[in-house]
């Protein structure tokens, strides 16, 4: 395993840690009655809801592939990944402003699509990989791949 399929596979709990933590200091501010330091109503909700549902999302993904025989995620797996973490980026930033709830009310939905069907491919490929179906990274080379052109047909 390369390192940088060590920082994909490792990124899945990092990011985890740090949507929990972000929606525990939520919860916590809602407790202690401090929703002033929470500027805007969807910042609670993405706090609350979206930021915890996203990292028990990404923890259970991640033990999901580490179920595998080797550990790799694909490449439709990593720009789900991608996904994810931009669309979660863009909900915090955009959190901090009043005005842009409506922004929210679109992005959530599609945060927890691409949560989703991150885990469903995630839980496809372990499941084909520990039923002893052949599996390779869709990066690496193979020698059994057929010609585009029939050579000997000259």
């Amino acid at each position: 395993m390369t390192t940088a399929e060590r920082w994909w596979l490792w990124s899945q709990p990092l990011v985890a840690a740090i949507a929990l933590l972000a929606g525990i200091a939520a919860w916590i501010l809602q407790a202690i009655d401090q929703y002033a330091l929470l500027p805007s109503v969807q910042s609670v909700v993405t706090g609350t809801f979206v930021l915890p549902g996203l990292g028990v999302s990404l923890a259970l993904n991640h033990v999901i592939v580490l179920r595998r025989a080797v550990p790799v995620l694909t490449s439709g797996e990593k720009l789900l990944l991608v996904a994810q973490y931009a669309l979660a980026i863009i909900v915090v930033a955009t959190s901090l402003d009043p005005a842009a709830l409506l922004l929210g009310y679109l992005l959530w939905p599609l945060l927890i699509v691409a949560a989703v069907s991150a885990c469903v491919v995630m839980a496809r490929t372990t499941r084909a990989d520990r039923r002893g179906e052949p599996w390779r990274s869709p990066l690496s080379t193979s020698t059994d791949e057929v010609p585009l052109v029939d050579s000997s047909a000259h």
